[in-house]
């Protein structure tokens, strides 16, 4: 045994300090007399004083918390099959402070095969659990955020690969991408993939957030408009290590915002609907306009467009457009209004 510590009480000391750096204690129970030792690590482990407690199954058994003290048919069955166990549990500190311990133990068993001894080595594996449940809460944001946003969220490599897609469709299930063009080129409109495969690369050697608009493929194989905007993450050192992406849809924006290249020809629904969300009488909209009633309540009853060399219609769409209302002309659908 290598010792690293001189004179008689060397091995003693060894063990010591092995159990202080470690966390961790050893412990044995003889099962016919049902007697236990613990050494120092242990008792420090379970925060008693080695001075006034003596060790026993049932002191240890009071100390578990109650959600975690196993059965007894499953402690007789680890004691009559003789295999070694693992286990991990909570222990309430006298102090009243809780904290998880990791156990490994071995039978010993007699010159007929019975067991008589059982010995085991236990760790503080408390900081462990709450770095899991930290990880654990921040995966549950993570995967809320995913569902509130209803959109696709992606991960690169740091040369821009797509690496993996999650959808929030999917229940925030992964979807692992082998090759660009056999997972993530493909949900991208055949118009748009090499410009957006070239914005990946792009947000690979930039350290700020890349955002632009491209069409996605739908599972009915059709496209609707979204928005991705792609970041880097990077390490503790300031080293790049992924990219991710969140892609947000705006197939409405697309559809009905105004669209400055074709051409604004108001139409009679649009102006009386306007009035209607103003609560404007006829006699409001002509005399903020400086127009007859008439020419209100005739561009009115035009269904389609107004021709727009009528002399009043300007003013019309000025005086409602100062008002909060915009006019919104579709590349597909009609002619409509919302507020501003």
């Amino acid at each position: 045994m290598l010792l690293l510590f001189d004179g008689d009480l060397g091995a003693r000391e060894t063990l010591r300090f092995i159990e202080e750096k470690l966390h961790a204690g050893i412990w044995s129970w003889d099962l016919a007399s049902g007697d236990m030792q613990w050494s120092h690590g242990f008792f420090a482990l379970l925060g008693v004083d080695p001075n006034s407690t003596k060790p026993s199954s049932a002191l240890l058994s009071q100390m578990v918390h109650p959600d975690d003290r196993p059965p007894s048919e499953a402690v007789n069955r680890t004691l009559n099959e003789g295999l070694p166990a693992e286990w991990e549990f909570r222990i309430i500190r006298p102090n009243g402070r809780i904290r998880w311990v990791a156990t490994h133990s071995e039978l010993l068993l007699d010159s007929d095969g019975r067991p008589v001894k059982s010995i085991g080595i236990s760790f503080d594996v408390t900081k462990q659990h709450e770095s899991l449940q930290s990880l654990d809460i921040a995966t549950g944001h993570y995967d809320a955020l995913v569902r509130a946003a209803q959109g696709i969220v992606w991960f690169g490599d740091k040369d821009g690969r797509i690496t993996k897609i999650l959808r929030s469709d999917d229940t925030v299930a992964e979807r692992p991408i082998g090759r660009q063009s056999e997972g993530g080129a493909d949900i991208f409109h055949p118009d748009e993939q090499g410009s957006v495969e070239g914005l990946w690369r792009q947000a690979a050697i930039s350290r700020n957030p890349l955002r632009f608009d491209h069409r996605i493929r739908q599972r009915d194989n059709s496209y609707r408009w979204a928005r991705t905007i792609i970041v880097q993450v990077f390490s503790r050192r300031g080293e790049p290590m992924e990219l991710v992406g969140l892609s947000t849809d705006i197939e409405i924006e697309k559809r009905y915002s105004p669209n400055s290249a074709r051409p604004k020809q108001l139409t009679g629904t649009q102006i009386r609907g306007a009035r209607g969300m103003l609560a404007w009488s006829v006699k409001d909209l002509a005399e903020r306009a400086e127009i007859s009633p008439t020419t209100i309540r005739r561009y009115e009853q035009i269904d389609g467009p107004i021709n727009s060399l009528e002399v009043g219609l300007e003013a019309v769409e000025r005086v409602l457009t100062q008002a909060g209302i915009e006019f919104i002309f579709p590349e597909l659908g009609k002619p409509g209004i919302r507020p501003r």
